[in-house]
């Protein structure tokens, strides 16, 4: 039996509205520096094992079509799993690597939110 979980994130990267399955999310860090990525990485924490994970942008008047391409990784995102523009390793920190979100921009510019947001299902 399937128990899906939800979570909606702001174009600002604040965990909004969720399932009381997502126990929390937090800012991916560089993997040598430990320094907090402030936009476009996401790691989960959640109380299952999902074996599939969904994220998709939410509409907003601001939107372009060079917008990040969102990206997600689960189960156990250990260690480094993507990189940034200058070629860093990026992991989710200790507690929070149930499932991950990163939202990547074209043509090598970064990483960034959509500007209004996104929403993430979680499925075991």
């Amino acid at each position: 039996m399937s128990a899906p979980a939800f979570a909606r994130v702001d174009g600002f990267g604040n965990l909004g509205p969720h399932s009381p399955e997502v126990l929390g999310m937090a800012q991916c860090l560089d993997s040598n520096s430990r320094e907090i990525i402030v936009f476009g990485a996401y790691g989960f924490k959640l109380s299952f094992t999902p074996v599939s994970v969904i994220a998709n942008s939410i509409a907003h008047p601001n939107d372009t079509p060079f917008g990040p391409i969102l990206y997600t990784a689960g189960p156990n995102v250990i260690g480094p799993f993507t990189k940034d523009k200058l070629g860093r390793d990026l992991e989710c920190p200790a507690g929070f690597q149930d499932a991950a979100v990163v939202g990547r921009v074209q043509a090598g510019d970064g990483l960034r939110n959509p500007p209004g947001g996104f929403f993430v299902m979680f499925f075991d």
